[in-house]
């Protein structure tokens, strides 16, 4: 009966390591490279799903015509967490950006009406916090961290650090007026797409040789034709930045003329807080 010497059978043993170490380990490694770098779906350069486009437009107007307090910035740190946060619910859920959204962010710091947009991001999905070694593998680690990151530095750059003295006037609706067409669907769009979240942080006291907050003003149902939007497939979160020197005109009924006037112009207010 033959049978392998010692030596033949380490011999044998060396073809099988060096086979396995040439050969198997640079294709593991390969295919490791390949899925972690792999996005599970291709997205284009504001993190946006590339074929589809955004699942949902979310809408930031802030207004910087008169300068922040301490307070507002804090707040405003506050809403930014809850926007990024991946794990937000209750109240915090109607802030969150979730997959495939885009956020656009419009900055209001006098008399000229925005006209393009200050950034514009897309969430890319991925919870950064839940990391799990195989899932890590399967949806492209790598360039999910990626768009993660960039996410988040593009959200916390649209939250202004520092203001300029307060400006002369404050055209609020003249703004949503260009801007809001721009990103909400028509009426005539698919009943299973998601509204347009419009979001807006400003003291809300409109000013303008058209309509001002600071005299006698009409109802909303009043307001003239140019100052008139259509909001039906837009939801409105309402932050009011309370302003000590302006408590004579930032009242209750203030506060609640522009609940009105979204539902007047057909929107539907989700969310409205006095900061």
């Amino acid at each position: 009966m033959n049978s392998e010497s010692r030596g033949q059978r380490q011999a044998k043993h060396r073809r099988r390591t060096r086979l396995f170490v040439f050969i198997v380990v640079p294709l593991v490694a390969c295919l490791w490279v390949y899925l972690s770098t792999k996005e599970a779906e291709p997205l284009d350069d504001q993190g946006c799903p590339r074929e589809t486009g955004p699942t949902r437009e979310v809408l930031l107007l802030v207004d910087t015509s008169d300068p922040l307090t301490d307070k507002h910035k804090e707040e405003l740190g506050r809403i930014l967490r809850e926007m990024t946060s991946p794990t937000s619910t209750g109240r915090h859920d109607e802030m969150a950006v979730r997959k495939g959204e885009r956020v656009t962010l419009y900055g209001l710091e006098g008399a000229e009406i925005p006209r393009k947009p200050l950034a514009q991001i897309c969430h890319p999905g991925g919870n950064p916090e839940e990391r799990e070694r195989f899932s890590e593998l399967t949806r492209g680690s790598v360039i999910t961290q990626w768009h993660w990151e960039n996410f988040k530095k593009v959200i916390e750059g649209m939250f202004p650090r520092d203001t300029s003295e307060a400006q002369p006037s404050s055209p609020i609706l003249e703004a949503l007026a260009v801007i809001t067409p721009r990103h909400s669907h028509s009426r005539r769009a698919a009943e299973d797409a998601r509204p347009t979240h419009l979001i807006i942080i400003s003291d809300l006291l409109q000013n303008t040789p058209i309509l001002s907050h600071y005299t006698s003003y009409p109802p909303p149902q009043e307001i003239p034709r140019e100052l008139r939007t259509d909001l039906s497939r837009v939801e409105v979160s309402l932050f009011r930045l309370e302003r000590h020197k302006y408590e004579i005109y930032q009242t209750p009924e203030h506060y609640y003329w522009w609940t009105d006037l979204i539902e007047e112009l057909g929107g539907k207010v989700v969310w409205q807080q006095a900061l």
